[in-house]
C-alpha cells in the first residue's frame, strides 16, 4: 500500500505537530493535493487503498483519520459507519464529502463522524482538523462541554458607524485567547464574511434549513474559519425577510453556539425586530456602536432607552467609533456623555487607512499596521469585555 507525504501550508500549523493524520482517499478520486506551491512536508499520510484496506500497523501509527465518503452511496457510509464505530475510543474519524451540504452532512454525523470536511478542503481547513485533532484525548470518548459560552451582541445605534468592522475585529482578537464564533444575523445587508475575505457555500440560511435537525456538530460545520481561528456563520447570500427568524428560532440557534464555543459574537441588524430584541434580552453583554457626531448621539440615546424600557440597560455598554485622537492628553467626553444621558464605555480611534485596508484584506488590523492605535483600542475593549464575562451577571 503506497503512502506519499501531503502538504501543508507554512503559517498555518507548526512543522512540529505531533498530531499524526491518515488521510483515506478513494482510489478512483481525483488528484487533490499536491506540491510545488510552498508547502512543506506535514505529520499527513495519504492512503487511497480506502478504509478496507487499512493495516492495524497503519492505524497504530495514526491520531486522526480522516476518510473519504460519498453519503449517496449506501454501502460506503454502511462502511464508514463501522470503521468509525470500530475507532470509537481510539482516534477520532473525520469525513470527507465532495459537494458537501447540510443534508449530506447530517448523514455522516449521525453515521459517526466526529467531524465533516468539504473536498476539496483548503488548506487551513486541513489545518483546523489538524489542530482540532490535538485537542482531543485519543484514549477516551470525547464528551461535550458543559460550560456555557458568552452571548456579546453588537448594535449600530446609527448607519455607517463601523458595528461590523469592529465586531470582526474583536472576534479576531478574541480568538487568540478562546473559541469564538461571530453570527452575522442582519439577515438582508449583512457583511461579516466580506469583511474578512471568506466565501462559503454554506451561511445563515444553511441553519435555517435545518430547522429541527440543528444540533451543535451541525452549527460547528456550518460555520467558516478564519486564519486567525475566529469561527464565522454568514450572513445569507440572498436577502431574506425579517420575518425568517423568530425568538424560538434565535433561542435554539444560541443554545447551540453557546455550547460550542466561549464566545459567541453575534452582529445585530440595524432594525429592531422580535428576535433582535431577544438577543439582547439573552446576552451576556450588548456593545452599541455608535459616532462621535450629533446624529451618532442622538441615535444612541434613542436606541439605549429602547434597551432600558425593555429591561436590559445593566449589561449595555457604549462604544464610540473613530473619535480623532488629540495629540496630547486623553479625549474629553463630558459634553457628549452629558448628551446621551449616560456614560461612553469604550472609544476606537479613528484610523481609516488601516481599517480600510483590514477590510479590504480580511486581516487583523495588527496585520496592516503593527501597534496602530485602532488595534490597541480594540483589544483594550476586548480586554474589559473579557473580564466583565467571567465576573458573571454581577458586573
Amino acid at each position: 500500500m503506497s503512502r506519499v507525504q501531503v502538504i501543508r501550508p507554512e503559517g498555518v500549523m507548526p512543522a512540529s505537530s505531533d498530531v499524526r493524520v491518515l488521510l483515506v482517499l478513494d482510489p478512483a478520486s481525483p488528484p487533490m493535493i499536491g506540491g510545488g506551491d510552498g508547502w512543506t512536508q506535514a505529520n499527513v499520510t495519504v492512503d487511497r487503498g480506502g478504509m478496507d484496506a487499512l493495516t492495524i500497523a497503519a492505524l497504530q501509527r495514526t491520531d486522526v483519520v480522516i476518510a473519504e465518503v460519498d453519503p449517496a452511496n449506501a454501502a460506503a457510509l454502511a462502511s464508514f459507519e463501522a470503521f468509525a464505530r470500530e475507532q470509537a475510543g481510539l482516534r477520532p474519524v473525520i469525513a470527507a464529502v465532495r459537494d458537501l451540504t447540510v443534508a449530506t452532512t447530517r448523514l455522516v454525523l449521525r453515521a459517526g463522524a466526529a467531524d465533516v470536511l468539504p473536498l476539496r478542503f483548503s488548506a487551513t481547513e486541513l489545518a483546523v482538523a489538524m489542530a482540532s485533532a490535538a485537542s482531543l484525548d485519543p484514549v477516551a470518548p470525547v464528551s461535550r462541554p458543559t460550560k456555557r459560552g458568552k452571548i456579546v451582541a453588537l448594535v449600530g445605534a446609527i448607519g455607517g458607524c463601523g458595528t461590523t468592522s469592529i465586531a470582526v475585529q474583536s472576534g479576531i482578537a478574541w480568538a487568540a485567547t478562546a473559541r469564538v464564533c461571530l453570527i452575522d444575523l442582519d439577515i438582508q445587508f449583512g457583511n461579516a464574511a466580506l469583511y474578512l475575505d471568506m466565501r462559503s457555500d454554506l451561511t445563515l440560511a444553511d441553519v435555517l434549513d435545518a430547522d429541527a435537525r440543528l444540533d451543535v456538530d451541525l452549527l460547528r460545520t456550518i460555520a467558516q474559519t478564519h486564519a486567525s481561528g475566529l469561527n464565522v456563520i454568514a450572513s445569507p447570500s440572498e436577502i431574506l425577510p425579517l420575518d425568517t427568524l423568530s425568538p424560538e428560532r434565535i433561542d435554539k440557534m444560541l443554545a447551540m453556539a453557546t455550547q460550542a464555543y466561549d464566545v459567541v459574537l453575534v452582529d445585530l441588524p440595524g432594525a429592531w425586530t422580535t428576535w433582535s430584541m431577544r438577543v439582547v434580552e439573552v446576552a451576556d453583554l450588548t456593545l452599541m456602536m455608535t459616532s462621535l457626531t450629533v446624529p451618532g448621539i442622538h441615535q444612541a440615546r434613542r436606541q439605549s432607552e429602547i434597551i432600558a424600557a425593555n429591561g436590559f440597560s445593566e449589561r449595555l455598554r457604549v462604544v464610540v467609533n473613530r473619535v480623532a485622537q488629540p495629540m496630547f492628553g486623553k479625549v474629553k467626553l463630558g459634553e457628549t456623555e452629558a448628551l446621551l444621558g449616560r456614560r461612553i464605555d469604550h472609544t476606537i480611534a479613528n484610523d481609516y487607512p488601516t481599517v480600510s485596508a483590514a477590510i479590504d484584506a480580511g486581516k487583523a488590523f495588527g496585520a496592516v499596521k503593527s501597534k496602530s492605535r485602532v488595534e490597541k483600542d480594540v483589544r483594550a475593549m476586548v480586554g474589559e469585555l473579557t473580564t466583565l464575562l467571567q465576573a458573571g451577571p454581577a458586573a
